[in-house]
């Protein structure tokens, strides 16, 4: 007997017996054996609208414009997988072209969806089932800003919020001074404000 660690790839060697005879020369054989060191892997890299967007925020999308998701599967081990599924941690339905990948190929599977207002995060986990051993698994992040823009102003007549007439009233000669609060009321900053009376 002999024993050994199983590594990576195809692996063969040969046997070699020899004995000697009480007469004539040395008798000898070989005979040789094989394994293949199975090493399954699997990786995913999630896209969103096109970004890698692996860290917050991602890309801009205004709030109920479509957000399309990409998951690159790639069977990068060294033996063939089978069934082979994408899960989205917020219940964006997956669909994968087929539940199989040989050893160094890849898919793309994707999902979608409408952006939402803030701030989102979704987590995808590959799964692969290898020929022998335990299942491969993979995780990738992807982010996107639900953006949604909003200004708000509020004019003043001498200090009076005169929403209603008549307003303040104020001798003719007088005089008048508005005030214009203007606020962000959105999620996203705003550039180029201006205010036209």
């Amino acid at each position: 007997t002999a024993s050994g660690t199983a590594t990576a790839g195809q692996y063969a060697n040969l046997a070699t017996v020899t004995g000697t005879p009480p007469v004539g020369s040395d008798v000898s054989d070989t005979d040789a054996s094989h394994y293949y060191g199975s090493e399954p892997a699997v990786t995913v890299e999630k896209s969103t609208n096109g970004s890698d967007a692996d860290s917050a925020p991602g890309p801009l999308v205004p709030v109920g414009d479509p957000v399309s998701w990409t998951y690159e599967v790639t069977n990068t081990g060294n033996v063939d997988l089978t069934g082979i599924s994408v899960v989205d941690d917020q219940g964006v339905t997956v669909t994968c072209p087929t539940g199989s990948l040989v050893a160094g190929d890849s898919m793309t599977c994707t999902g979608s969806g409408a952006a939402t207002a803030g701030q989102y995060a979704n987590l995808a986990t590959v799964t692969g089932t290898p020929p022998v051993g335990a299942d491969v698994s993979d995780t990738d992040g992807s982010h996107y800003f639900g953006s949604e823009p909003a200004i708000s102003v509020e004019k003043s007549t001498n200090g009076s919020d005169a929403d209603v007439a008549p307003g303040p009233l104020v001798p003719v000669g007088d005089p008048i001074s508005w005030t214009y609060e203007v606020t962000n009321t959105g999620n996203v900053d705003l550039s180029g404000i201006s205010v036209v009376d």
